[in-house]
């Protein structure tokens, strides 16, 4: 029989989680930290969720942030079950920021002109209940697109978004994401910064507690999945069956892309 209590990805994990970086760090968000990099703090963290399934698991995520003190940014995909203006405005009501998780280039299947048309509706629909000044491209990593590709055709400063997650951060952010289940990357296609050395390095969530309080790193840019932080045995083993599947497809895919 599994014991949530000494399993990875759980919610209490998540709790410990957030216990070591408020003992330990001041946090901001993605907003705070495009608009303010000139005066940031000593030491700061950024949590960043991208919220690829059902909408709920973030509000149990964000509620547990506010409890520490930890305002975090929230990336939500314009789809049915995630796009849920009743929990993204109950997240913005926390103190946290919202943001678009954009994949029209995906959507669109490479068709630029209508992924830029997608993408301005889309952002006018989140600022209809919301805040929106960033935002981060969905994966999508059976597609063959990436979603960022589409900035080598337009500009988001354009459409009134000061960044995006991914390219407008500094290299010298301590990045980490939970992508594919672990902490490594092993298992990651498209999570990660351009142009970034890794530094620092966690297998697991305990390790990266761990690496949080050895006081090695003045600044963490951490990536998170809601819906992979359980809270119920049932979900947990289902979630990693998902992953599994997952994680396999992206194995396939990454040889046959060579």
């Amino acid at each position: 029989m599994l014991n949530l209590q000494e399993l990875d990805f759980t919610t209490e994990k998540f709790r410990q989680l957030c216990s070591a970086i408020a003992d330990n760090y001041t946090s901001i968000t993605i907003e705070q930290y495009l608009n303010s990099r000139d005066d940031l703090p000593e030491r700061f963290v950024l949590m960043r969720h991208d919220v690829d399934g059902k909408a709920t698991p973030s509000l149990r995520t964000a509620v547990i942030e506010k409890d520490f003190g930890i305002r975090a940014t929230y990336y939500f995909r314009a789809k049915r079950n995630i796009y849920v203006p009743e929990i993204i405005q109950q997240i913005e009501g926390m103190g946290h920021e919202i943001g678009y998780h954009y994949e029209t280039l995906s959507d669109s299947k490479g068709d630029y002109e209508t992924a830029i048309k997608m993408f301005e509706e889309e952002t006018n629909r989140f600022r209809s209940i919301c805040t929106l000044k960033t935002i981060s491209m969905h994966g999508a990593s059976l597609s063959r697109y990436d979603n960022r590709d589409l900035w080598k055709v337009y500009d988001f400063r354009d459409y009134g978004i000061i960044g995006e997650a991914y390219l407008s951060l500094g290299e010298e952010l301590n990045y980490f994401t939970d992508t594919g289940r672990g902490w490594n990357s092993k298992n990651n296609l498209r999570d990660f910064i351009p142009g970034r050395d890794q530094k620092f390095f966690a297998e697991t969530t305990d390790d990266l507690i761990r690496l949080i309080e050895s006081g090695k790193m003045q600044n963490m840019y951490i990536t998170l999945h809601p819906d992979r932080w359980t809270s119920t045995t049932f979900t947990w083993v289902s979630f990693w069956f998902q992953d599994l599947a997952f994680n396999f497809a992206k194995k396939i895919l990454r040889m046959t892309r060579k």
